[in-house]
Parts: C-alpha cells; structure tokens; sequence
C-alpha cells in the first residue's frame, strides 16, 4: 500500500462520497495489507476503520478494531510510539461515546502521557486529547473542568497553522461547554467563528460542520428564534443524512430538533399569543421528573426502536425504569440533575433471550439519541450501568442475592432492606413475559411473617438499647462522643421500625427520612426524630432528648399493640421482644439472638 495514494483517494471519499464508501474501501485495503503481512500499514487501516465504526454508531465494532490495532502495536515493540498514544487516543473516544467515563479518561491520561514523552505537548493531536477530555467531564456533569480543557485545546490549535477543521471544530465544542455554563453571549461568539471558518474551507460542507450547525440551532432554539433553530437544524440535518444515512444516531438526533423547531415555529407564524405555544413554552420551562422522562423516552423513542429492530424479542422483554438513583424513588429534583440523571430505561430478557440478543439489543439502544426533551444523561464512573439491556436474572442478583425470590426464609433474612427497597422502587412501562413483575411482585408482598417478627425483635431491641438505656450513661459518664453514636443508632432503628411496620422497604440513608412521608402509619414520628437530630449533645439537652426518645418508643409500642404483635403495656421496648420471638414458627428463626437479623 503506498500511504500518499489510500490517503488521497481516502480523503477524495469522505469529500465526494458516501461515509459506506470510504468504509468499503478502508476494508478491501486491510484485506490487501493483510495478505503482504504489513503489519504497520494494519495500525493506520484499523484506526481510519474504528474512526467510521465510530461515527455511524457502532461502538462495539470500533472497539474491537482499536483492541487489534493496539495488539498488532504491542507484536511489533511499538509501545509509548506516537502511533500507540493516536490508538489509544481514538479507544478512548469510543469509550466516551459509550458513556464509559472512567475508562475514556484512563486511555486518554495513557495517550497524554505517550504525547508529552515524545514533545506533542503543542501538536493537534494533544489538542484533540483535550478536546475529548472535554467531553469527557462534560458527561460527568463536571461543567468547570469541561470548559477548562475545551480551552486548552483552542490554545494549542490556534499556534498552528493548516488545521482549519480541528480550529473550527474546537470552537464549536467550546460552544457547547458555555452554553452548559448559561453563557449564552460567549457560546454565540465561538460558534460564529466556527461557522465563519468552515464555511471558509473549499469543497463540499465538512462532516463535522454539523455539530456547529445543530448548536447554533439549539441556541436559536433557547432564545425562541424558532425560525433560525430550524434554518440551522435543515442544515444540519442534510450534512448529517448525506454523510452517515437517515438511520444513523445523529441524524435520528437531528431530525428529533428539527421537528421540535417546526413545530414550535408553526404555532408562532399561526398566532404569536396562540395559547398551544404558551402551553407548550411553560410544559419546556416546567420541570419533568426522571420517571416521566424515562417513559417519556421509552414511549417516543425507545417503543419504536424494539418494534422495528427486534419485534421478534418484544414479547419476552419488561420495560421500565427500577433500581438505583433518586428519579427511582421519585425524590428527584434540580440538583439531582447534576449526574446520574437523564433520559435512559431499563430492558429486562430471560437470561436466554439475553444471552442471545442482550448485546445486540444494548448496541441498538446506544444508538438513541442522547439528548431528549433538552435532557442528556450525565454518568459518573459510579453511576453507569443503571440503564440499558439487562437479564432479568442478573438484575435480581445484584439486588437480592437471588435471581428469583428467597427461596426460603434464611434467605429472606440476609437481604438487606436498603436492597430490596431499590429492587422494588420506580415503575415498569411494560411487561410481556410477566417473569420481571412475576418476581417484582412477590418481593412487594414484604417479609414473610416469621422474618418481619425476628426484624422488629431486632429493630426495638435497638431502640431500647442505644436510646432507653445507653444514651444516658454516655451523657452521664461526658463521652459525648458515644452519645451521639448512641442517639444516631436510636435514629436510624426507629426510622426502620417504622418502615416495618408500614410493611415497606427502607430505602438507603440518604432518603430514609424523605420516603416516611410516603407512609400511612406513624407519621408523627418523622419530626419527633428531626428534633431528636437536631439538638446537640450537651448536658443541657440530656433530659430534653432522653424524652423525646421515651415519647418515641411509646408510640411505636402502641404501635405494635394496634397491630397485635405483642400484648404488654411496659414503655421499655425491650422487654416486649420475647412477645415477639415467641410467635416465630421456624425453629432456626426462633433459635437467633434477639438482635441478629443479618442486615
């Protein structure tokens, strides 16, 4: 292969042609080198190939193609070459547009560290580093570092000269990092220099203008210039559907702005004070909890995606939207939107349709386009994996232990609340098969009867423990220190008591207090226990706070009296445990030390 001639016709492609084209022609040259056993020439292929398998969606294809051009780099000693830290570079952008965050920026930290090794620190190819790192953060939700490497890339691409679209392009992210940030003056500044720039170059539009054009509509967009958004999304839309097809993720993106902007410009043109724009305005401005946003999601984007690519596998899945992240327990708000939230569902198969479908599946559902309703799913490395295409025995074990319900009540006993509380939480769209909600089901059926009576045995065991009897001692020996502990352990039992005694799962700390309005019983106790938290431990409040929490124990013992569970009028909590033990039938539940519940 002589590398001036693929790299001219290459380019002649990508200009004049369609992006299938120069993938077919990438492909019947690999196929060459392969048979000469130029290894060298397989790197560069493999990167131009991954670099299409990118861009029209298919991210699994472009990893596996990276993976043999860094293992064709390791068999010819190439390591810590240039060549070695552009592959590395080019994975890692694939990981990113995976939403794989924490892998991108580990390949992207390797790649930086090859390009300062050999002197690239000024070279475009550190630029387009930064320029990914960008992105990068920019999905994490970190708005700040997301902005500060956009503009190391400028500075560095702006110091060279002949790299016209790499200028143009990072000012074009750069855009995108302000309009992020609500700075909408400096976003409109940096994509009318991009503009100007590609715009500039000869030739047919540049693939990349796009992304500028589709900015600069969603700007018009914000603003309510409907019809400049749809000027820039038509524009956009052709580039978009000229160079990756109609089918393609971005142009399924596109063509979602550009029929919001039609519409939204045909209710103007019909009537500036027609009531349906006025509506439509305040429903945008109005915020959409991540439940709704999810089904919403499912139902306009996702529903049809299943029915056209897999309408043979519909009928086994569940949708819906359950498991970890407050939009789950529905207590999100604004500051949830930080990370972790965005549109984004659950698919759940039979672990045999997934084993024969699952990736295929998940690889369809990447495509979607990742901004909807003006939302884009922002994932930290922690928060991944919560949404996509999952088996529905897998999804039970992460939770349970179990695939399918407790088998029995040893098993039901080591399922911690906090576990079976996220298992359970959200909502399911759909369930054809019936397997997700068969098992859904019978976890909200709540503990068998003989595990509710050892949890609460252990729970007001606790409670009499660290608030009735231990709390005082502390305060009266001035270990303040263990005082608080004692007071927290008070707490954080009641609150489960509670809970179990609603016959609800207790969800993990950070909303423990947020979902006992949800409960119908024992609601008085919520402030007793703010209260309780609130007051500092010092000998001034020790009489205040031990009877707050005597008050406390009471209630629950009337409780438990209501719903006769014991029978005895004694306030000190623990003396009513036998009671409880006593109506345990299986011997090797009864046989446990009061306090053990293995949670």
């Amino acid at each position: 292969m002589k590398p001036e001639n693929f790299y001219q016709k290459l380019d002649a492609l990508f200009r004049s042609g369609t992006i299938q084209e120069a993938e077919n022609y990438i492909i019947r040259t690999m196929e060459q080198v392969q048979k000469d056993n130029d290894l060298p020439a397989l790197i560069s292929l493999a990167n131009e190939l991954g670099g299409v398998f990118r861009v029209t969606g298919r991210l699994e294809e472009a990893q596996k193609v990276y993976r043999v051009a860094l293992e064709t780099i390791r068999l010819l000693g190439m390591e810590d070459t240039e060549q070695h830290g552009t592959t590395l570079l080019n994975l890692a952008s694939v990981h990113s547009e995976g939403k794989e965050a924490s892998k991108a920026l580990e390949l992207y930290e390797q790649a930086a560290e090859i390009f300062k090794k050999k002197g690239l620190t000024h070279d475009y190819r550190m630029a387009a580093l930064y320029n990914n790192m960008s992105h990068v953060y920019d999905l994490l939700g970190k708005a700040d570092r997301a902005l500060n490497y956009a503009e190391k890339s400028l500075t560095i691409v702006k110091a060279l000269s002949g790299q016209e679209v790499e200028l143009a392009t990072t000012y074009s992210t750069l855009a995108v990092r302000y309009l992020n940030l609500q700075e909408e003056a400096k976003a409109e500044e940096a994509l009318e220099e991009s503009v100007r720039i590609f715009t500039s170059l000869p030739g047919k539009p540049n693939v990349h203008y796009a992304a500028t054009l589709n900015s600069f509509g969603d700007l018009r967009f914000r603003q309510q210039r409907y019809d400049e958004a749809v000027s820039f999304f038509e524009k956009a839309q052709s580039i978009i559907t000229e160079n990756y097809g109609k089918s393609s993720a971005y142009a399924q993106v596109s063509l979602k702005n550009l029929e919001k902007a039609r519409d939204l410009l045909l209710q103007t043109k019909l009537s500036p004070d027609f009531p349906g724009l006025r509506e439509q305005n305040s429903r945008l401005n109005m915020r959409m909890t991540g439940l709704g946003l999810a089904e919403a999601y499912y139902d306009e984007l996702g529903r049809a995606m299943i029915r056209e690519q897999f309408p043979e596998y519909e009928k086994y899945m569940a949708v819906g939207l359950v498991g970890e992240g407050s939009e789950c327990f529905g207590f999100d708000d604004e500051l949830s939107e930080s990370h972790d939230f965005g549109p984004g569902f659950c698919i759940w198969l039979p672990d045999d349709i997934y084993r024969a479908a699952g990736a295929q599946i998940q690889e369809a559902y990447n495509r979607l386009p990742k901004t909807y309703r003006n939302q884009s799913r922002q994932t930290t490395a922690e928060g991944g994996g919560r949404v996509g295409v999952f088996s529905i025995d897998e999804y039970y074990k992460k939770y349970t232990g179990a695939g399918d319900l407790p088998k029995d009540l040893v098993e039901w006993l080591f399922v911690p609340e906090t576990s079976l509380a996220t298992a359970t939480n959200g909502k399911v769209f759909v369930d054809h098969w019936g397997e997700f909600s068969r098992i859904r089901s019978g976890l909200l059926n709540f503990y068998p009867q003989d595990i509710l009576l050892k949890k609460l045995a252990a729970r007001i065991a606790m409670m009499a423990q660290s608030g009735q009897y231990n709390y005082v001692r502390c305060m009266k020996r001035g270990e303040t220190a263990a005082a608080y502990l004692s007071c927290g352990e008070f707490i954080k039992n009641t609150i489960s008591t509670v809970y179990l005694l609603n016959r609800s799962y207790m969800p993990f700390y950070k909303w423990m207090f947020r979902g006992m309005d949800k409960l119908d019983h024992l609601k008085e106790i919520k402030p007793m226990l703010e209260r309780l938290a609130a007051m500092p431990d010092t000998p001034q409040n020790t009489a205040a706070k031990t009877d707050v929490m005597e008050a406390v124990c009471i209630t629950v013992r009337d409780e438990l009296k209501r719903q006769g569970l014991i029978s005895g009028n004694d306030a000190f909590l623990n003396n009513h445990c036998r009671d409880l033990m006593s109506n345990i039938n299986d011997p090797r539940i009864k046989g446990l030390p009061v306090m053990f519940d293995g949670k």
